[in-house]
């Protein structure tokens, strides 16, 4: 898995193929494919071993707090990975590593209060967010605005985009770990006060 995840991170995934992973690691492609069944198959095994990379949660800790715990270590996890980090969101489960940490997640939510059905849905709207998150900064989307964005806002009509064009400067002054670790509480305030209305 490390020489699969090693080649996706320096080639990208124009550049990622079967052929090339087993020339990495000595092997016939056709092994590869035996072992894996696919190219997705393969994917989805790469996306498990970084699944394996994140530290079990704390359970006794305050379900808040586990489930942002982990949530910031997705964080970390894209930033290592920035090329293969985004195979985590083609798959409904990764594998025996994603298992374990969904596994943290439900218990969490159960002992917030949650019955089944909400608890299944919140934990995939929580993946959701904060992998989609995640895959967004280093996709480039949550940088601050580069000299040229800001020129193009400057140049907006202020009469048309009149907020647009106010927020300029905070567009320069854009934080990625401030944004998602604000996005993470506020989904979580979110969560709490449904448990609140319910």
């Amino acid at each position: 898995m490390t020489s699969a995840v090693a080649l996706l991170e320096r080639e990208g995934e124009e550049g990622f193929s079967i052929r090339k992973v087993s020339a990495k690691v000595g092997c016939d492609p056709m092994a590869v494919l035996y072992h894996f069944k696919s190219k997705a198959g393969l994917e989805r095994a790469m996306a498990d071993a970084l699944n394996a990379e994140l530290k079990p949660v704390e359970t006794t800790a305050p379900w808040r707090e586990r489930l942002s715990a982990l949530a910031h270590q997705y964080r970390s996890l894209a930033l290592r990975y920035p090329r293969t980090f985004p195979l985590l969101l083609r798959f409904w489960v990764t594998g025996p590593a994603d298992y374990r940490h969904a596994e943290m997640i439900y218990q969490a939510l159960a002992d917030a209060g949650f019955d089944d059905r909400q608890t299944v849905d919140i934990c995939f709207g929580w993946y959701a967010s904060i992998l989609g998150l995640a895959a967004a900064e280093v996709g480039g989307m949550l940088q601050p605005a580069s000299a040229e964005n800001l020129a193009e806002v400057r140049a907006l009509p202020p009469a048309d985009f009149p907020t647009t064009t106010r927020l300029v400067e905070a567009f320069a002054d854009q934080e990625p770990g401030r944004i998602y670790g604000l996005m993470i509480e506020t989904f979580l305030d979110g969560v709490e006060q449904s448990l609140k209305a319910g």
